[in-house]
């Protein structure tokens, strides 16, 4: 049987076959057992972020670890330390009350419910077991491949799409130690920030489609808020094609190029002529979590939705494992 049929890619496949294993484990365990397993793996992963730096810098101290290495192995060492004792502890709250029910004749009655609701715990450590394995695979530099196969999925997309905050967490926590792009990474439109990406890379390539994809999405949220549509500029492209291909090959991420050059600057380097003029930069794995990134962000909300635009280019530069670099540039 095809499973494209039901619109699910192979990512959804072995999604549903880690839900599933849950799911059954959850049934044979029970629902207080699998209830302290999913409690255990969420609170040791918290606590495991709210103190892994504080372990990182006593590595970084004591061993003289670099930076990002100490970062990962102390959210590793935080979260088993932690789920080591959730577990202990919620066992013993826990497993006195399916004993309680085995031993007494009154509730022998309720050990089938007992099993069955064991099915939702069991249902919801899958799911957030496959959110952190999508997030890590979203948030560092898998092959382009890879990545398009999860925010391609009907189910994979889904739960990346609600777990940014999860992706840019790990990010932080994972991303020094592989020399990762991140999962999304952007600067406010009027900041001079420049952001060292780590990372250089020549081995780059227009993506047209994704220029067209992310022009139709700028247009569909300005018509949604009654604004008139934005026209597309080919000589806008260029610039935005020309200052992405600039960040990924000099590996910075800045409005500003490394010489001080302005959009502004560059755009009339490149003979544009306009009165207003603003520019929103993104970095992410494809156009959907770029664009919704830019929405959440008031600054590039604003210019999205700027009522003193006519046109706008769009420049999108797939930079292979390290996602694609997004410029969008508005003029009057």
């Amino acid at each position: 049987m095809d499973i494209n049929l039901f619109g699910l890619n192979w990512i959804d496949f072995i999604l549903l076959i880690i839900v599933t294993i849950y799911m059954v484990e959850g049934y044979f365990l029970g629902f207080f057992a699998a209830l302290v397993d999913f409690m255990s793996f969420v609170l040791s992963f918290v606590f495991g972020l709210a103190i892994y730096s504080k372990i990182a810098a006593l590595l970084v101290q004591i061993f003289s670890m670099p930076q990002g290495f100490s970062n990962a192995v102390g959210f590793l060492a935080a979260a088993i330390i932690f789920e080591i004792i959730f577990s202990v502890i919620f066992k013993k709250i826990f497993y006195t009350l399916p004993l309680f029910m085995k031993s007494n004749p009154k509730f022998q009655q309720l050990l089938p419910l007992e099993k069955i609701l064991g099915l939702i715990p069991g249902i919801l450590s899958g799911l957030v077991l496959s959110a952190f394995i999508l997030s890590l695979i979203i948030a560092l530099p898998f092959s382009v491949y890879l990545k398009k196969s999860v925010t391609e999925s009907r189910i994979g997309s889904v739960l990346v799409a609600n777990t940014q905050v999860f992706s840019r967490s790990l990010n932080q926590v994972f991303g020094g130690a592989v020399n990762d792009t991140l999962s999304f990474l952007t600067v406010e439109p009027q900041s001079n920030q420049t952001v060292g990406l780590n990372f250089k890379t020549s081995n780059i390539s227009v993506d047209n489609a994704a220029e067209q994809d992310m022009f139709a999405k700028v247009n569909a949220e300005r018509a949604s808020s009654g604004l008139s549509t934005l026209s597309f500029s080919e000589e806008l492209a260029k610039v935005g094609r020309a200052h992405c291909s600039d960040m990924f090959i000099r590996g910075y991420f800045s409005h500003y190029t490394l010489e001080g050059l302005s959009p502004f600057d560059r755009m009339v380097a490149a003979n544009v002529e306009f009165n207003y003029a603003g520019e929103n930069l993104a970095l992410a794995p494809n156009t959907d979590l770029a664009m919704k990134g830019l929405m959440q962000s008031p600054g590039h909300k604003a210019n999205i939705l700027g009522k003193d635009f006519g046109k706008v280019g769009i420049g999108v530069i797939d930079g292979g494992i390290y996602g694609e670099m997004f410029c969008q540039e508005f003029s009057d």
